[in-house]
């Protein structure tokens, strides 16, 4: 029965999309059920990680989350990092767009080795992927959008922060924050610059989006 149910959860999760009328995203699950495409829901303790430094994997990307980015204007000067990018759902949905550079953090290898299974499925050769505590991920210069959904706690939150901040005084520019969930929303605006320019709603995860700018 337990392995029955996630394959119920998924038919479930699909069929919800083809009632609400989202062919697209239908047939995208359709997709990943079919091709064995792994972006199942998995906790912190099923990944023995710690609840000090990761909060649990959930797939974000697909049709809101393409919601969000087609109000952007995404062009080929763009480049996306995607924090605590887990089994790469969100990196697949950056990939159908022209960003120049995409890249994701994971601090748990085997997370990464799924992602790419994942993307050489559907054959994504355009996203890169790096093993890495947030944290220390310090290499951001080339990048103006930064993408998070509720990947950590606020401790690690605050460095990554930090980090972006160093960079934009390495190299002023203008900057896009993508945050689904954004539960440390404070810390975000406080201090840092950045201010929320758009607002939306995952209805599968059934948190908000948050879009933040900043300019030099």
């Amino acid at each position: 029965m337990e392995k029955i149910m996630p394959i119920l959860n998924d038919v479930k999760n699909a069929l919800a999309f083809l009632c609400r009328g989202e062919l697209k995203e239908f047939m995208f699950r359709l997709r990943v059920y079919t091709s064995k495409i792994d972006l199942r829901y998995a906790s912190v303790d099923e990944l023995g990680l710690s609840a000090d430094r990761s909060h649990h994997y959930a797939h974000s990307g697909g049709v809101y989350l393409e919601k969000v980015l087609n109000s952007l204007n995404i062009t080929a000067g763009d480049a996306i990092v995607d924090f605590g990018s887990g089994k790469g759902g969100a990196l697949i949905t950056f990939a159908k767009y022209p960003f120049n550079k995409i890249s994701g953090v994971e601090l748990l290898p085997e997370l990464v080795t799924i992602a790419e299974q994942n993307f050489k499925k559907l054959n994504i050769s355009n996203v890169t992927m790096t093993v890495s505590d947030a944290a220390d991920f310090t290499d951001l210069d080339a990048y103006n959008y930064f993408y998070f959904y509720s990947p950590f706690p606020r401790s690690v939150m605050v460095d990554v922060i930090h980090n972006i901040e160093s960079s934009l005084q390495k190299k002023p520019r203008p900057l896009r924050l993508i945050y689904c969930n954004p539960e440390f929303h404070d810390l975000i605006e406080k201090d840092s610059g950045f201010h929320k320019t758009a607002e939306f709603y995952h209805h599968q995860l059934h948190h908000l989006i948050y879009v933040y700018s900043r300019t030099p």
